[in-house]
């Protein structure tokens, strides 16, 4: 069975689970997550503990780390920062060649879009870093995005800035970063 990580506002779930992808439903709205051989880590500071068996409601899935999605794209690779419940991510989101947020057809169809590259950090606790090589967000609950793309559409109730790099200049997505002048 394979394995999984979720982050929730209030701690992390990890265990084994029967599925492989976070779903949905008919009408698009997202299903629990079954999570077998259960452990709890809570942000309080109180101690880890086993729980078993337990379904982890939709609502309460932030971050959800599964097996890696299938890419099936040639992707440009954007890098995006997001806020959301205690957490902040910094990862990158895949977009198509050519990609237009603003002119594009197809749009987020679930409530969960995958990232890669995932560090996933609390705010004031450096050393509770973690980093990912992909990860599920839940779209709905992100509350601040910095990104060089307008992603309306994809992070809707979002607050939305400009990404810029550790100079202070915008950041430019992977596939066309060139070297700077000396």
């Amino acid at each position: 069975m394979p394995q999984v990580e979720i982050f929730t506002p209030t701690g992390v779930v990890s265990g084994s689970t029967t599925r492989a992808t976070v779903g949905s439903d008919a009408k698009g709205a997202p299903r629990p997550l079954p999570v077998d051989a259960s452990r709890w880590y809570p942000l309080d500071g109180t101690a880890p503990e086993r729980r078993g068996p337990i379904t982890v409601a939709p609502d309460e899935m932030l971050v959800v780390v599964l097996e890696p999605p299938p890419f099936t794209i040639h992707a440009s690779w954007y890098p995006i920062e997001l806020d959301m419940g205690p957490y902040h991510l910094d990862a990158r989101l895949p977009t198509a060649p050519g990609f237009d947020p603003a002119r594009a057809l197809a749009r987020p169809s679930g409530p969960f879009i995958a990232l890669r590259d995932v560090t996933i950090t609390l705010p004031g606790r450096s050393e509770a870093a973690v980093e990912r090589a992909y990860a599920h967000v839940n779209r709905y609950a992100v509350e601040r995005v910095a990104s060089n793309l307008m992603l309306g559409f994809f992070f809707p109730g979002a607050a939305f800035e400009p990404l810029h790099d550790r100079a202070g200049r915008l950041s430019a997505p992977t596939a066309l970063r060139r070297p700077q002048p000396a």
